[in-house]
């Protein structure tokens, strides 16, 4: 599998609940560069040309399949897709230059590594994942497994998610497809920066605890000077 096919099952997630008129090959490569922490600009035209290609090869599938089936499909697709990218047929294209590629595998085997870690999650995002560790790919799986089995995207426009009372505290009222990558990463902690941030039970403290901690303190500095 080539570096690039490791996104593939991310676009095809993106491309099944969006709008075939609207959504664009750069708004889905900006959406995988965010959740993936990887710099795709230096392989736009890779990017984009695999895009398209996902973007047809499903609009394909769809043609040939009956609305009940496609229902059922779209819910599963993200399972389905992961298993199927193993046995995606290699694609074979010429580089630029030879500097060029070993800057750009150094790049995005850093990026996969960081989505394949495991990562400490804030007691909001635990609550909703059910995991108090995980790896930021399962995190945007598991999340969107909750959206699809609670039907909160919005009918009218199914890009909108539609927050329930356990996706609230992460993204408030709503969100869109675009922004829920944005709304996790503030949920999402590398170990080493959240060491000094754990309390004696070894949970993680949530950006409003950390507020909080830090008004209380300032608080009681004032109190204690005015005395």
């Amino acid at each position: 599998m080539t570096e690039l096919e490791a996104y593939v099952p991310m676009i095809d997630a993106i491309l099944s609940v969006s709008n075939p008129d609207e959504i664009s090959a750069k708004r889905i490569r900006k959406a995988i560069q965010e959740l993936f922490a990887v710099e795709l600009e230096s392989q736009r035209k890779k990017v984009n040309a695999l895009i398209i290609e996902r973007f047809n090869e499903l609009q394909d599938s769809r043609s040939k399949i009956t609305p009940e089936e496609l229902v059922e499909k779209d819910a599963a697709i993200a399972r389905k897709l992961s298993k199927k990218i193993n046995g995606t047929e290699k694609r074979s294209k010429k580089g630029s230059k030879d500097a060029k590629p070993k800057k750009k595998r150094k790049v995005s085997e850093s990026g996969n590594a960081l989505s394949q870690n495991k990562m400490l999650l804030s007691p909001e995002l635990q609550e909703l994942v059910k995991e108090p560790e995980m790896a930021r790919t399962q995190v945007v799986k598991k999340v969107w497994e909750h959206i699809r089995e609670h039907n909160l995207q919005n009918p009218s426009d199914r890009r909108e998610i539609l927050c329930d009372e356990t996706m609230k505290p992460i993204f408030g009222e709503k969100t869109t497809m675009f922004a829920l990558n944005k709304c996790l990463s503030k949920h999402i902690f590398n170990a080493k920066d959240v060491v000094e941030q754990k309390d004696s039970t070894g949970s993680i403290e949530s950006s409003s605890d950390r507020k909080r901690s830090k008004i209380s303190s300032h608080s009681g500095e004032t109190d204690t000077g005015s005395d």
